[in-house]
């Protein structure tokens, strides 16, 4: 079975290390009582590199430089790349339905030309 690419938030690129990496990949290879205890290094490692990284401001407003997204479905599209399973597909749906709102929306708005006149008006007169 192909496993999808699941893309690393700019937080994990700027706490994790390749060594950090490499470790957790190397977990499964080790008996479970070594796994257990390299996993909470690895954790704890990011951990330490979180706290450093916030006790420098300047470095942490990198995290920033992405401009928001402006709509939902870019926020959700922009979600989907660090999830998978399940979580992506619940996003799929949810954006699958706000297309679909829109369409209807979009829809149900009348032109200037499909609009009736109010001849009433004109009678009036």
């Amino acid at each position: 079975m192909e496993q999808e690419y699941i893309a690393q938030t700019t937080l994990d690129q700027m706490v994790g290390t390749d060594q950090g990496q490499l470790l957790k990949a190397l977990i499964p290879y080790f008996p479970p009582r070594q796994q257990q205890f390299l996993s909470v290094f690895a954790k704890a490692k990011e951990l330490s590199n979180t706290l450093t990284l916030f006790s420098n401001p300047p470095a942490a407003m990198r995290i920033q430089a992405a401009s928001a997204p402006a709509q939902p479905m870019e926020l959700l599209s922009d979600l989907r790349r660090y999830c998978f399973g399940n979580t992506r597909k619940t996003l799929d749906q949810i954006n699958n339905m706000i297309a679909m709102v829109e369409m209807l929306r979009i829809m149900n708005v009348p032109s200037s030309q499909d609009t009736p006149k109010d001849n009433c008006e004109e009678e009036r007169q």
